[in-house]
């Protein structure tokens, strides 16, 4: 009997076209400019350190972020973008509860929504700790500014046997693994995921935005 690798995490990329590229990067930039400019730091991650030193002494709500910068902000076109990756996303995986359930039948019949998003701005020398997003089903990051010297995104291993055995450890069940993402991608997973960035090492800022996707009707 040949190699089964079997109990996949599926993992979706959402390359931008021709047709959307430049409209949702304008609209980001747009958006992204005129925070700095009114140094309005609300909707943007600790990581970046003048929102971290706002943030440090805010009451916290546990996991749950109450950061709501596409709808504040209006970026219906990187909205619109992400609504039709979550669908594809749902689609493709070929997901148990559409199948077992007596009311949904395609992904259409499926309500979702962008329960929260926030900038990340990732200047020289810093990364990103492990962590996951508990509390939500999808989580998703738009890259407006990334290369392989700015930093990945890194994914652990989910299962948790791993961390503490020797075989089958490598090229085909390795502890984690870092994928590049290109300006303009949406990338989803499953919000318990355990995801890292790694250290930007340049001098320009890498720059995506994060959110978080919750299922309205089941």
């Amino acid at each position: 009997m040949g190699l089964m690798n079997l109990f996949p995490t599926p993992i979706y990329r959402d390359m931008a076209t021709l047709e959307n590229y430049d409209e949702v990067q304008i609209e980001v930039k747009t958006c992204l400019d005129k925070i700095l400019a009114e140094d309005d730091l609300e909707c943007v991650s600790y990581i970046y350190r003048d929102a971290g030193e706002r943030k440090k002494n805010r009451p916290e709500s546990g996991y749950l972020i109450t950061d709501q910068l596409i709808e504040q902000h209006g970026l219906v076109k990187l909205k619109s973008r992400i609504n039709e990756a979550v669908s594809n996303y749902i689609k493709l995986v070929n997901w148990s509860r559409l199948s077992d359930s007596p009311v949904l039948n395609t992904v259409e019949d499926i309500k979702f929504e962008i329960k929260n998003s926030w900038f990340n701005i990732q200047e020289k020398g810093v990364c990103h700790e492990w962590h996951c997003h508990p509390g939500y089903q999808i989580a998703g990051v738009y890259y407006m500014r990334v290369n392989a010297d700015q930093g990945g995104i890194q994914f652990k291993n989910p299962n948790i046997i791993m961390q503490s055995c020797a075989f089958p450890e490598g090229g085909v069940s390795p502890q984690s693994i870092e994928f590049i993402p290109r300006d303009g991608d949406i990338v989803l997973f499953p919000a318990w995921l355990s995801h890292n960035t790694i250290k930007n090492t340049t001098d320009t800022p890498r720059i995506s935005i994060a959110f978080n996707v919750d299922f309205c009707n089941l």
